[in-house]
């Protein structure tokens, strides 16, 4: 066949539209995903096994999960695509590794397995990419708050466990709204939630993109900083207030300076701002 003619051939070609085969494809390929059972604190975390590693609770690993009882390198994982399984061999780890509550040093997971390693429980899971992207949008929206697009209480908490059992220098910044209930009852609820709003907004174009903003309870907002220490915190929230046409108390607590759990920061950073809304009110009451 001459050059010509071949071009000529190949022109003629039906263009076939095979996006329809693509997706089909893509809808058929399953996504493996291990989802944290227990402990409650931790429960609906997921993790999406995309290649062989290690699960444990340092930060080297491919899945680390904070919590004191899993090794450092606790467990190896490899999946399997072809069987949709995963293979799994513990590294000698203190607590040991079970599957469906039997101990194993290897063992090949099944959708529905649930693998435990020390506290920790996740049940093993495949989806479709697109049960997957559905779940996903799902779960991000359980972390956010609806009225402030702030993250919730649940992931604050989530979040600030995970840095403690890291040891990761970081301050929180404990923020209540002044005389946010006297515009609710003056104004309405409405008007209410439309100052929160906005504050919210102000309090993310102030903070850095590493900072975790969430909405703690009623007016109160709270923020972890991390890798900063008071001097750096001041500074946002000087530079909130500078924003805000809303005035504000606030209380910092650095750990672990002021406190190595959750519990102590949170009291600590709150006694902070009930002293300064304390020290408002006298020189209001001064004036």
């Amino acid at each position: 066949m001459s050059r010509k003619n071949k071009i000529k051939n190949d022109e003629l070609t039906d263009p076939t539209d095979i996006t329809h085969i693509t997706r089909k494809i893509n809808q058929n390929k399953r996504v493996f995903v291990l989802v944290i059972e227990n402990p409650p604190e931790l429960a609906g975390k997921e993790f999406e096994v995309e290649s062989s590693g290690i699960i444990g609770r340092d930060l080297s690993c491919d899945i680390t999960i904070p919590e004191k009882s899993v090794s450092r390198r606790h467990v190896f994982f490899e999946p399997d695509w072809k069987s949709n399984k995963i293979l799994i061999k513990d590294l000698n780890s203190t607590n040991g590794t079970h599957v469906n509550g039997k101990k194993i040093t290897e063992h090949v997971l099944n959708p529905g397995d649930i693998l435990s390693l020390g506290r920790v429980s996740m049940r093993f899971e495949t989806r479709t990419i697109a049960e997957h992207i559905v779940r996903k949008r799902i779960k991000r929206d359980s972390e956010i708050d609806s009225l402030t697009l702030l993250f919730n209480r649940n992931f604050f908490e989530i979040e600030l466990k995970k840095l403690i059992i890291e040891n990761k220098k970081f301050s929180l910044l404990l923020i209540d709204l002044d005389d946010f209930k006297e515009i609710n009852d003056k104004y309405g609820h409405s008007e209410g939630d439309k100052v929160l709003r906005e504050f919210s907004k102000i309090l993310k174009s102030s903070i850095r993109d590493s900072d975790i903003p969430a909405r703690y309870g009623g007016d109160e907002i709270v923020v972890i900083l991390k890798n900063a220490g008071e001097d750096i915190v001041e500074k946002i929230a000087e530079r909130i207030k500078d924003k805000s046409p809303v005035s504000f108390s606030y209380g910092i607590a650095e750990f672990p300076k002021d406190g190595k759990e959750k519990e102590e920061l949170i009291r600590k950073a709150d006694e902070r701002l009930y002293l300064m809304k304390r020290s408002k009110k006298s020189k209001y009451r001064t004036l």
